[in-house]
């Protein structure tokens, strides 16, 4: 299962593509595996991969309230969460999770980033606007509907640019070491070990190809 991301995965003219369906597929070919891969909602994916064994998602944020569930596979992107916001709007520049509190933020029920800002103190009823998926917290932020979302400027900059808006500029704070994440393949924990284990090893060995690289520096 997965959640659409044109920077790593996406559904497009009958075709799975992204640099993390191809990592998939190198480590299916090396461990003599098939999978279908199925694109839905985030909350909709994590909950599938959750929940049934055998099942792998991508790509995953992997924290550690998720490791009792997972077996985490290969990391497939190198990604940041930082607060943005428009430009044209410089009212709502934030700096600071402090800052973004008396801001309204729309964020992915269910994703990494709404657990931890969750535990930093924000909360739905104060700061937060949740939605099923990406594509629609960026146009909420096109739309001014909301002040700000937290996410990897490069996802907010694709998803403006498919939007047709390549005219509207973003604004947010440098970045830094803890403003960076990882994501991953991963597969159900209760999954049948033999088949944990082939993947595994053939993770281990793509990684040490230079179509890895190549592909997790995308």
């Amino acid at each position: 299962v997965a959640n659409s991301n044109h920077l790593l995965q996406y559904y497009e003219n009958g075709e799975n593509k992204g640099p993390s369906i191809e990592i998939l597929q190198a480590i299916l070919k090396e461990a003599q595996l098939d999978a279908k891969v199925e694109f839905m909602p985030w909350l909709r994916a994590f909950s599938t991969a959750r929940d049934n064994p055998n099942t792998l998602i991508l790509s995953m944020i992997k924290t550690p309230e998720r490791d009792l569930d997972f077996h985490w596979l290969i990391k497939v992107s190198n990604l940041t969460r930082v607060f943005i916001s428009l430009a044209n709007k410089p009212e709502n520049y934030v700096d600071s999770q402090q800052q973004a509190q008396q801001k309204l933020t729309a964020i992915v029920l269910g994703s990494a980033s709404y657990n931890e800002l969750i535990a930093q103190g924000f909360s739905e009823q104060n700061n937060l606007y949740l939605v099923p998926n990406g594509e629609l917290v960026v146009s909420l932020l096109k739309n001014g509907r909301i002040d700000l979302v937290y996410d990897d400027p490069r996802n907010v900059r694709n998803i403006l640019d498919q939007l047709g808006k390549k005219d509207v500029a973003i604004s947010y704070k440098e970045i830094t070491p803890e403003d960076e994440r990882s994501s991953y393949i991963a597969i159900n924990k209760a999954t049948d070990i033999k088949i944990v284990e082939r993947l595994q090893q053939a993770a281990r060995k793509f990684e040490k190809t230079a179509e890895y690289t190549r592909l997790l520096m995308q």
